[in-house]
């Protein structure tokens, strides 16, 4: 037998952080050839703002390994975190707040000197 409970005021077995963490965020959807890009919001991942790409011969796959984390903290006034031309990503990564560039296969590269 369930009890009543006034509406909001309800036992749940699901918590909001359980919800939150079972979603994925999607932003900054941009278009390089035939590739498509996008930022994941990966709340199982720390909150890690993960760059992916799909293309038609290999399907979605994350261009960045953890723990790269594409997001800029000026993003909120209408600027992105990562531009894509021809294959080449630049990005900001999270922590340090610098631009880095990558080629894949290559490893990333900072373009902008470390600050404090």
């Amino acid at each position: 037998m369930s009890a009543v409970a006034p509406y909001g005021a309800w036992h749940s077995p699901v918590s909001a952080s359980q919800v939150a963490a079972a979603s994925v965020a999607l932003g900054g959807l941009a278009v390089d050839g035939d590739a498509i890009y996008w930022v994941e919001g990966r709340p199982a991942e720390g909150g890690r703002a993960v760059l992916v790409r799909w293309r038609a011969d290999c399907g979605v796959a994350d261009v960045l390994p953890a723990p790269w984390s594409v997001r800029t903290r000026v993003h909120e006034y209408g600027g992105g975190s990562f531009a894509v031309a021809r294959g080449t990503v630049v990005w900001s990564h999270l922590p340090d707040q610098r631009l880095y560039r990558v080629d894949p296969p290559a490893p990333p590269r900072p373009l902008t000197p470390a600050g404090a």
